[in-house]
């Protein structure tokens, strides 16, 4: 096997370094049991730490209620009780934190 040249070696140690933080508290939101599983098991695969509600106005109590910090919000965009864009708005008011919206969609 030939040996791997400086700048070879270099990008390899640069990729090894530039993966996904691990360890981060995340919030998610959705009012589909399967789906909130599904995504509750992909986040453990990342080695995050999920706490999963199914609705917005409990995401909120739980936000404001500042017992847990969390780093990340996950939130479906169509939920009963609230859609995300409402809960966005409430979280940006209110909190600073990132919020990723994702849509699902019904059959």
């Amino acid at each position: 096997m030939a040996a791997m040249g400086g700048d070879q070696r270099q990008m390899m140690e640069d990729a090894a370094e530039d993966k996904f933080p691990e360890g981060l508290r995340v919030l998610a939101v959705d009012d589909d049991c399967v789906c909130l599983k599904v995504l509750e098991n992909l986040l453990r695969g990342c080695k995050y730490h999920p706490t999963t509600v199914k609705d917005a106005k409990m995401a909120l109590k739980i936000l404001s209620a500042g017992k847990v910090k969390f780093d990340l919000v996950i939130t479906d965009v169509r939920m009963q009780d609230m859609d995300s864009l409402k809960l966005l708005e409430r979280i940006r008011l209110e909190m600073d934190l990132p919020v990723i919206s994702t849509l699902t969609a019904q059959f």
